[in-house]
């Protein structure tokens, strides 16, 4: 009896993430707290074009040249990269938890940690960048 509470529980977090229900996990305060110390709205062309090539690099094939999680790579995925111009998405996130999660990467999905201690050794100034970036490119 006790086998079968436990495929039943193991089948529903699995049919719960195959349906793509998963949860982004919250930051810690804080991260929370942070505040971006790039101003999207007021960046330049200059700066859009350089993190534009950034995001290109490393954002894109998941989250898409439009920032609507359609990468090339997502499709292989079960759990869909974030579709940044989602209405409200970016809205309802604080540039910490945003921060926090590239930092970080989310369990459970293909995002993987992106900062200085990751494979991927990006700087927390090219974060603050990729969060104006994309805060600019998706977010109106």
């Amino acid at each position: 009896m006790c086998g079968l509470f436990v495929l039943i529980i193991l089948f529903a977090a699995t049919a719960a993430v195959a349906g793509g229900e998963h949860q982004i996990p919250k930051a810690p305060s804080g991260y929370l707290d942070m505040v971006s110390p790039v101003n999207y709205n007021e960046v330049d062309e200059d700066f859009l074009k350089k993190a534009g090539k950034l995001y290109k690099r490393k954002c894109r094939k998941c989250h898409g040249v439009n920032g609507d999680g359609n990468g090339s790579k997502a499709e292989y995925f079960v759990i869909k990269p974030t579709a940044f111009n989602a209405p409200g998405y970016l809205a309802q996130r604080k540039d910490g938890q945003l921060f926090w999660i590239m930092m970080n990467g989310s369990e459970g999905t293909e995002m993987v940690p992106v900062g200085p201690d990751s494979d991927v050794g990006l700087s927390e100034e090219k974060i603050w960048e990729l969060i104006a970036y994309i805060r600019n490119r998706f977010g109106r």
